[in-house]
């Protein structure tokens, strides 16, 4: 373990040194204020492609490459800023939506259809030893440790005339979107695939699809996590991961399944599942129009272009951004 020796640094030092391995800074006391209220190592994540590459193995050395400066890089931050922006917005929108259809479709199951596991997936509900709760179990207790907590008027009322219960299509709005993943991932097939196919997300039999929609609830999870936790997202590696093999029974996705690398990896694909899933919720959404635009007229201006972000080649010929 090597023992962490560098000092602490002021921010006008911390221009110093950014100055001294070679990065451009014209206006130094507006650097300084940035790296104040941004923070040094949060703007470390979008200097770092500027830096120069080590010579025959992975990664940069200290120095930045020649005509690298501040401005960009701030730039560089700020386009990457708004885009979590835009794609939250869009998250929010499916997230809205996809609690209205898993609450309808359990609902249909009975009022309180959650609090019985015959009606979920038995993988779901099944416990896995003696000694271990069921998935379903850990989901259970964390939703009603959030209606406890919950002020929510709504909530109060259900407590106060109904003993506290709540019906799952009332359940689904205190969720957040990790737990209603879950749920949805808990449904029996059937459910599941409904859900889907009120989406057009198909297999090859033209049947709903529910393995492709809990894929990508778990990538959109995690894409949420990020952007609400302000971290990097425009050459991010995902930790999670849009599956190509579900999307080549979809016309309008059938391009990425044939996709590797990048385009999954980072987060051209899931906007294009973004989109997508925007256009069934609210047919004639635009929503790709604006993060087209940023990307094609603020990257070049960052010295960056669209394949960090995982944009194949030939992407402005495939949906959503074809004209």
């Amino acid at each position: 373990m090597t023992l962490y020796t560098k000092p602490h640094l002021s921010f006008s030092e911390q221009v110093d040194l950014l100055t001294q391995r070679g990065l451009s800074i014209g206006d130094r006391a507006g650097a300084a204020h940035l790296l104040g209220v941004i923070g040094y190592y949060r703007l470390s994540g979008y200097w770092y492609p500027y830096r120069r590459p080590l010579h025959g193995r992975a990664g940069r050395d200290d120095r930045f490459v020649d005509g690298a400066t501040f401005e960009r890089v701030v730039r560089l931050y700020d386009m990457d800023r708004r885009l979590k922006l835009m794609v939250l917005d869009a998250i929010e929108r499916v997230e809205v939506a996809l609690r209205v259809k898993i609450g309808y479709t359990l609902g249909r199951r009975g009022a309180y259809a959650h609090l019985h596991p015959q009606n979920l997936d038995g993988q779901f509900t099944r416990s896995h030893g003696s000694q271990q709760r069921s998935t379903y179990d850990g989901w259970l207790q964390k939703i009603l440790t959030a209606q406890a907590r919950s002020s929510e008027d709504f909530v109060v009322h259900f407590q106060d005339k109904y003993g506290g219960r709540l019906p799952v299509w009332v359940l689904t709005e205190i969720m957040d979107f990790g737990s209603m993943t879950y749920l949805y991932q808990g449904l029996k097939s059937a459910d599941r695939n409904e859900i889907a196919r009120t989406l057009d997300i198909l297999d090859a039999r033209g049947t709903g699809n529910g393995g492709a929609l809990s894929n990508w609830m778990r990538v959109l999870n995690y894409v949420r996590n990020v952007c609400a936790h302000h971290s990097r997202l425009w050459n991010r590696n995902l930790v999670n991961q849009i599956a190509p093999r579900h999307l080549a029974t979809i016309p309008s996705l059938a391009y990425l399944s044939q996709q590797r690398g990048d385009a999954h990896f980072r987060i051209y694909s899931t906007l294009c599942i973004l989109a997508f899933l925007l256009s069934r919720i609210e047919p004639g959404s635009e929503w790709s129009v604006p993060v087209q635009r940023m990307l094609t007229e603020e990257l070049p201006g960052c010295g960056r272009g669209l394949q960090e972000l995982g944009f194949p080649a030939d992407w402005a010929g495939h949906a959503p951004w074809v004209k």
